[in-house]
Formats: structure tokens, C-alpha cells, sequence
């Protein structure tokens, strides 16, 4: 990978996202049927694979007070407007959510889980009082891979030649070491990779909402009420708790702000961004440090998801997101390439194995604690206390730590997947 590409795969990985990443997956499903579907709807039908399920059941959506997938279904087949990708959600009026809430009242709308598919999924059909529409999305939460009305295919794409020019991209980062991803982005001035502040004011504001606005069950309230004081007092790590909870819970609750995506998720973006852009507001960084510092982040954020993969049993917003935070802050410390090994092989020892129990405002205490985690990651990694190489699953090198996780999260954990999909399963009935 050489500089330009790298800074194609920021652009392309680092977008702007409206509402929690898997509700809006769905409803960016039905919009497409719903598109191509003439008449009045008698029916919506989604399968989506577990994970999706999993992520989307208690997650809050934009500008709508109910939470999860049926809800998202519903809305987006009444949007119909799939150009606006991830972002669709900022259309919805009360009109329309009036409109949607009566496919849910007359029992029109069912999304199950499709237990043989294990990679991302989703799939709506919806029928009219005169015609029949599909859509699928596989891989990736935009990846349109069909779209069909009645038996007229109007888009098709073959799964196995699905694999885009940002996978290749993705490809090529994998297989780089993560002091060469640091190299890479030191080759790059500040004004190539100014955009990336876009995503600081974007999360920032995000952060503010609660401020003025009720959100979730109020845990940025509280950690708001105890600054200075002596449970929690002013410090950088405090701040950073802050930020952190009230974008992550606002957003999971549904908040009509965007926030700046990471790696395909929204949640992931701002626990990347919101701990570096803090600590170099806290040590007078410079413009050009700052950027480097969340492009490194952003980067290595993407490289753990690579090995880790889409919708792991472990929370990935923590695990790889916390854990490109913790390199970014280490870099801004002025850390070695060691040092940032260190970094991450201390998050690898310490927040491996935080379960993903699917999207919802929890969350926010979730990656408040990760993005804890990788500030004492970070300046225990500068000074020196890094966790032995013999700890666990603790490796020398980061790239080895960092498989060591994913190999935990994608085979260790498989059964305990299903356990907590399970759990959640047997709750549906009181969301209805």
C-alpha cells in the first residue's frame, strides 16, 4: 500500500452514519424493495443473520422513539429512498413514522434470524396487493447484491465477484505490519489528511447533545454531575469518559445527529476519534500531529476488524476500536514503534472478551470503559510497564496480539455467540 491508497481507504472507511449501523442496514434493504415495489404493502419479510439481529433488537433510531429491527424495516420500505445510503434515516417525518406504525399495528412487518448464515445478511421481500420485490445485502452494510421485482432481475451481482476495490485496499493493509501502518502515515502532510477533522467537530457535537437534550437512561448525565468533584474530578481521562458515554449513548438512542464512521460502524468511529482528538487537545498538539495520530488510529482500527471480522461475539467497538485508540494516544505521547506494540499487547491483556450483546444505549458504559482502558494502555506502554509476552494470550509483536484476539473472538467464542443470541431471542415477545 503507498500513500495515496492509503488515503482512498480513509476516504472510503472514514463516513459520515445516521443511527446505529445494523437498523440502518435494514431499513436501507427495505428502501430498495420498497423502491421497486408498486401498490400497497401486505407484507414485509427479513432474514438477516445473527449478528445483525443480534446488533439491531434494542437499538435506538433516528428521529423515532421506538428502538430496533422491525421498526427500521417498517420506516425504511415507507422511505423508499436508497440513494441516501447510510444516512436514509434523516428523511423520516411523523407522517411517515405514522405510516410505518401501522405496518407494525397490523402485523405486517417480521424479520427472523437466518441460523445458516454466518457472515453479514440481510434479506427483504416485500409483497403489494400487485406485484413482489427482493433485495439482498451481503458482506458489508451497502453491498447490494440483488434487487428483483417479481421474477425481472433488475441489479444482480455474483457473491463471489463481489470483492471491491476498497477489499483489495483492506487486502493490502492486513498484510503490512503495524509500525509500517505508522511509517505510511508519517509520509502524509497535515493537508492531505486534514478531511479527518471533519470526524472530530462531527463526534464532538454528537458528544454535546446531551447537554441539552434527554438521552438514554442518563449515564453521561451522571458522569457530567460528578465532574469536579472528588469521585471523579477534571482530568483528561474524565473527559474522555464523558465524550465518549454521551456520543455512544445518544446515538444508540436514536439522536438525529450523524457521527463520523470507522470501519463501517458509527459507534466504532467515535470511540477511535473522540480519545486521541482529547489527548491532544490535553497536550497542545499540533494540527499535523492530531491528524496523523486518528489517520494511524482510524487505520489500525480497520486493520484489527480485518482479522477479527464483521459482527464478532466480542465487542469490537472496545476490543479494536479501544485498542487503535490506545495506539493513536501512544503516538501522540510520542511513543516508539515498540511502545505502540506495547500499547496495544496491554489492551489485548486487558479488554479481550467483553461480550457484544447487540446495539442498544448499554453501550455507552461498554466503550466509556474501553476508551479508559486504552488511555492507562497507552501511558503505561510510554513508561516503560508493558504486560510480559508470557501473560495470557499476550504476544510479542502487535500483529501477533492482535490475532490472538480475533482468534478468540471468531472461534473461541462461537458458542457463547449463540448463548447470547439465545438469551436475547427469548426476550423478543417483550418488545412487541
Amino acid at each position: 500500500m503507498d500513500k495515496n491508497q492509503m488515503i482512498e481507504l480513509l476516504k472510503k472507511d472514514v463516513v459520515p452514519a445516521l443511527g446505529c449501523t445494523e437498523p440502518v442496514c435494514v431499513a436501507l434493504c427495505t428502501a430498495n424493495a420498497g423502491l421497486v415495489a408498486e401498490g400497497r404493502i401486505e407484507s414485509i419479510d427479513v432474514k438477516v443473520n445473527a449478528g445483525i439481529y443480534k446488533n439491531g433488537m434494542s437499538a435506538g433510531i433516528p428521529n423515532c422513539e421506538e428502538v430496533g429491527l422491525p421498526w427500521a424495516a417498517a420506516i425504511g420500505a415507507i422511505l423508499k429512498n436508497p440513494e441516501k445510503g447510510l444516512e436514509l434515516l434523516a428523511d423520516l417525518t411523523p407522517a411517515l413514522l405514522q405510516q410505518a406504525a401501522r405496518l407494525l399495528a397490523e402485523d405486517k412487518v417480521n424479520v427472523s434470524v437466518k441460523e445458516d448464515e454466518r457472515s453479514l445478511y440481510v434479506k427483504c421481500v416485500i409483497k403489494t396487493e400487485r406485484e413482489e420485490s427482493t433485495c439482498l445485502i451481503r458482506d458489508a452494510h451497502t453491498n447490494v447484491i440483488l434487487l428483483k421485482k417479481n421474477e425481472e432481475i433488475i441489479f444482480e451481482r455474483e457473491k463471489s465477484s463481489s470483492k471491491s476495490a476498497d477489499d483489495s485496499l483492506i487486502d493490502n493493509l492486513k498484510e503490512m505490519k503495524i509500525s509500517e501502518i505508522r511509517e505510511l502515515v508519517s509520509e502524509a502532510s497535515a493537508e492531505e489528511l486534514e478531511f479527518l477533522l471533519d470526524g472530530v467537530k462531527m463526534n464532538e457535537e454528537l458528544a454535546a447533545y446531551s447537554e441539552e437534550h434527554s438521552a438514554g437512561v442518563g449515564i453521561a448525565d451522571v458522569f457530567r454531575n460528578s465532574q469536579n468533584t472528588g469521585l471523579l474530578g477534571n482530568s483528561l481521562m474524565q473527559r474522555i469518559l464523558l465524550k465518549v458515554s454521551s456520543a455512544a449513548e445518544s446515538r444508540l438512542d436514536g439522536c438525529p445527529l450523524p457521527t463520523m464512521s470507522s470501519s463501517g460502524a458509527g459507534t466504532k468511529g467515535l470511540v477511535v476519534i473522540l480519545p486521541v482528538s482529547e489527548t491532544a487537545k490535553e497536550i497542545g498538539a499540533t494540527k499535523e500531529q492530531t491528524v496523523k495520530a486518528i489517520a494511524f488510529a482510524h487505520l489500525v482500527n480497520r486493520y484489527i476488524n480485518a482479522y477479527i471480522g464483521k459482527l464478532s461475539p466480542m465487542c469490537s467497538c472496545v476490543m479494536a476500536s479501544s485498542t487503535a485508540a490506545a495506539a493513536g494516544i501512544t503516538y501522540l505521547l510520542g511513543g516508539t514503534d515498540e511502545q505502540i506494540g506495547h500499547a496495544i499487547r496491554n489492551m489485548s491483556g486487558t479488554v479481550t472478551g467483553m461480550i457484544c450483546d447487540g446495539g442498544k444505549v448499554g453501550c455507552a458504559m461498554k466503550v466509556s470503559m474501553g476508551s479508559m482502558a486504552a488511555l492507562v494502555s497507552a501511558i503505561t506502554a510510554v513508561n516503560g510497564a508493558a504486560l510480559r509476552v508470557s501473560d495470557g494470550i499476550c504476544a510479542k509483536t502487535p500483529e501477533d496480539c492482535i490475532k490472538n484476539m480475533a482468534r478468540i473472538g471468531r472461534n473461541g467464542m462461537a458458542q457463547t455467540d449463540m448463548e447470547i443470541l439465545d438469551i436475547m431471542l427469548e426476550k423478543k415477545n417483550a418488545f412487541r
